[in-house]
């Protein structure tokens, strides 16, 4: 058992996304206060993407892509014991981004004691969905693409929130200024994503022998 363990920890980026994970809980607690303005309607209110967003989202991109397993095929004829093993690691990836929003929260907090601040849970939307869309696009379209692609979908998101302050972008998804999160939509986008890498054994379409 301890071997099993060790293979997949060491064959699915294990060391590496562990480190990429403390670097990035790390900014996120020197630099809680960090933001972006984003503005491209001039008569409507900035929408504000602070540390949580970035460095969650920079973490949804990047985490799918260094622990595609290294298997060489093998994955894909694998007992569907090792099959678990595979999904339980990729829920952990696919949570992982999560770890960012308490370390966030207890530090401005504590920067800020008398300030009231919404409850952290209203992020957790926001977080998962992009989470899930690295993972899908590292899935079927590749990890390279997928590092690029995710950021930008999310600049498109924030993007889409700010020129349209009625739409369901607003409504459904978080903002900088309104955090709630549909329960629903996240867990199904979660449960979809699950399903799609317990498909294709979690090797991305394109690295597929």
């Amino acid at each position: 058992m301890r071997c099993r363990v060790a293979g997949l920890w060491h064959a699915r980026g294990g060391p590496l996304a562990s480190i990429v994970i403390v670097v990035a809980l790390v900014i996120t607690a020197v630099f809680p206060e960090s933001s972006l303005s984003v503005s491209m309607v001039f008569d409507l209110p900035p929408r504000g993407v602070g540390t949580p967003e970035l460095v969650a989202t920079a973490l949804g991109s990047v985490l799918p892509a260094i622990t595609t397993p290294r298997f060489d095929g093998r994955e894909l004829t694998a007992h569907r014991s090792a099959r678990l093993g595979h999904l339980a690691y990729s829920t952990v990836v696919l949570a992982a981004p999560l770890a960012v929003l308490p370390v966030w929260y207890w530090v401005i907090t504590a920067r800020h004691p008398d300030t009231q601040f919404p409850p952290l849970h209203g992020l957790i939307g926001n977080v998962v969905v992009f989470a899930c869309t690295g993972t899908v696009l590292c899935l079927v379209v590749g990890p390279l693409v997928a590092v690029v692609a995710t950021p930008s979908l999310f600049a498109i998101f924030v993007v889409g929130q700010q020129a349209l302050p009625e739409s369901l972008l607003v409504r459904i998804f978080s903002t900088g200024r309104s955090w709630h999160t549909n329960y629903w939509i996240t867990a199904a986008a979660a449960l979809l994503t699950l399903v799609l890498s317990w498909r294709l054994r979690a090797v991305p379409w394109s690295e597929r022998p």
